[in-house]
């Protein structure tokens, strides 16, 4: 890899890239580097990261969770050219992967079919993907009752090598598929316009996932799954110790053969309380890092709070993400010191809300609410395991 590397004396290089919308963390340490997430620019991200990092690649990709402005420039960053020696992807992608890599028509077919009979209502939230993934989350998943394919997961690398020879077909039928479908998606708008949107984020997650997919393999990169897990009865397990480690998500290394309808599949991909958090553990001379991507942080599975540590805010800091906030409080009683907050945001009026402004700790933001600035990258170093900024200016929202 080519680049400015780690700045002179430091063991830990830390940076929230400016992007857009979303989420973009980059780490190096001890000689390795990850970048988590990219943000939502599929087009412009690879040439960012290079000019903020310096450099031409990381050890680590980390896709979180299906959202665009976390997994669009995880795909710019792959399509690139810039490398990546591993790529993490969710483990629920895989679960109908399968299905959509060998048989898309047949999957939208069904996806059309599962929004025509959903219950969906703006009252009750459930005509946003993320929010019908959230409550297919708490409500509906049965993960005791999931059948375990007996193919090991380097069967599931086959298939992506076959498909990856036909992706270009995939592309040019994106475009035409209103064409494919006038009847459901007409019946849709006049119906309720909430179903047509419904399909438009659904049919962009699968897309998502597919091209992400392929654009991990074709890369060369060694592709690694991690399965959300929310019940207390399984340990989170996997990724590189020291290094970076899941914390509510186990590696799988075997393919399930999921029962769940194409609608409930992709919601899921998409749901914030099924984001993968990950912690880089704290080190003699470097403090812990902690990316909870849109995570309310409401799994079972521990925490290991520390002094020093960095912390990028949940969900950017907003107020629906308040019980990620709650579950900092009483599990630290707001003892632990000198926490860092890192909050990655577009322009907005409403966040960051109370929750996030009133936890104990030094704030930085890409940028503040209310802030005419322009967008800042958030540069940090840690010295005597604190953090210390580089060219970064303090939060002031308010």
């Amino acid at each position: 890899m080519v680049g400015a590397g780690m700045v002179q004396g430091y063991k830990t290089r830390f940076i929230a890239i400016g992007v857009g919308q979303g989420d973009a963390f980059f780490f190096e340490r001890d000689g390795r580097s990850a970048l988590i997430d990219g943000g939502r620019s599929r087009v412009g991200f690879a040439a960012q990261f290079v000019r903020v990092t310096g450099l031409d690649g990381v050890d680590v990709l980390v896709c979180t969770h299906n959202d665009a402005d976390h997994a669009c420039g995880v795909l710019g960053f792959l399509e690139s050219g810039l490398t990546a020696k591993e790529v993490w992807l969710p483990g629920s992608w895989s679960d109908r992967l399968d299905d959509l890599l060998c048989r898309p028509s047949e999957f939208i077919n069904e996806l059309v079919r599962n929004i025509g009979d959903a219950e969906i209502s703006r009252e009750t939230r459930l005509a946003n993907l993320g929010d019908l993934g959230d409550y297919y989350s708490v409500h509906k998943r049965e993960r005791d009752n999931e059948q375990i394919n007996e193919v090991v997961m380097e069967n599931l690398e086959n298939t992506l090598e076959i498909v990856s020879e036909t992706e270009d077909l995939w592309s040019i039928a994106n475009l035409l598929l209103p064409l494919w479908y006038p009847y459901p998606l007409w019946r849709f708008w006049r119906r309720n316009y909430e179903r047509f949107r419904l399909f438009v984020e659904a049919l962009s997650a699968a897309v998502r996932i597919r091209q992400i997919s392929l654009a991990a393999f074709r890369s060369g990169a060694l592709i690694r799954w991690f399965d959300f897990i929310g019940d207390c009865r399984q340990n989170s397990s996997g990724g590189i110790d020291g290094f970076l480690i899941p914390v509510n998500a186990r590696e799988i290394v075997r393919i399930r053969r999921s029962k769940r309808s194409a609608l409930e599949y992709l919601a899921l991909t998409v749901s914030n309380i099924e984001s993968l958090v990950f912690m880089s553990p704290s080190t003699h001379n470097s403090p812990a890092m902690l990316f909870t991507a849109d995570s309310d942080l409401s799994f079972s599975q521990p925490i290991d709070w520390t002094s020093g540590m960095l912390i990028t805010a949940p969900h950017h800091g907003s107020e629906d993400n308040k019980k990620a906030y709650d579950r900092f409080r009483k599990d630290t009683s707001n003892n632990i010191k000198d926490v860092t907050w890192v909050r990655s945001d577009c322009r907005s009026k409403s966040r960051p809300g109370p929750s996030y402004l009133q936890s104990p700790g030094i704030r930085y933001c890409t940028i503040c609410r209310g802030s005419m600035l322009p967008k800042q990258n958030v540069e940090l170093v840690s010295e005597l395991n604190t953090w210390q900024p580089i060219s970064t200016r303090i939060c002031c929202c308010k």
